[in-house]
């Protein structure tokens, strides 16, 4: 009798379809990275100007809005915020996993051309993560 309810339970171990990991802390998450560091970050933008100078005015470089994009470590869009209104001067992001991220952000005129754009690698560490300015740079006048 005992060999038949290891049998069974063998069995029945072998046909379930997988686990599912739940946090017991936070009980709405589920899912493999469960209990992982969870960080946020922030920063603010300015421009660089055609004759090399920086402004963080948006009229002043010519900038009407913003798109931004996050990149995991994979390549992966994680996140994308577009046609932002640039007078915002910046953006805090949430709910990130700790770990390496790029960041993308591309300034457009009025018209709609691509006037400045800047890459930045990001570590986002557990907790509060404060950039600072990030400068894009220009690209070309507005068309």
């Amino acid at each position: 009798m005992k060999i038949a309810n290891i049998a069974l339970l063998a069995a029945l171990v072998l046909a379930a379809p997988g686990c599912l990991i739940v946090d017991h802390e936070d009980p709405g998450c589920y899912g493999d990275y469960c209990g992982d560091p969870i960080g946020n970050f922030g920063f603010w933008w300015s421009f660089e100007l055609a004759d090399g100078s920086v402004s963080d005015s948006c009229d002043v470089a010519d900038v009407a809005r913003m798109d931004v994009r996050v990149f995991n470590d994979r390549g992966d869009l994680e996140y994308a915020v577009l046609d932002r209104p640039c007078r915002d001067l910046g953006l805090d992001l949430y709910d990130f996993r700790t770990g390496r991220y790029d960041l993308q952000l591309t300034g457009r005129c009025s018209l709609g051309s691509v006037t400045h754009e800047g890459w930045y690698e990001v570590y986002v560490d557990a907790g509060e993560n404060e950039l600072g300015v990030l400068v894009l740079d220009y690209l070309e006048p507005c068309r």
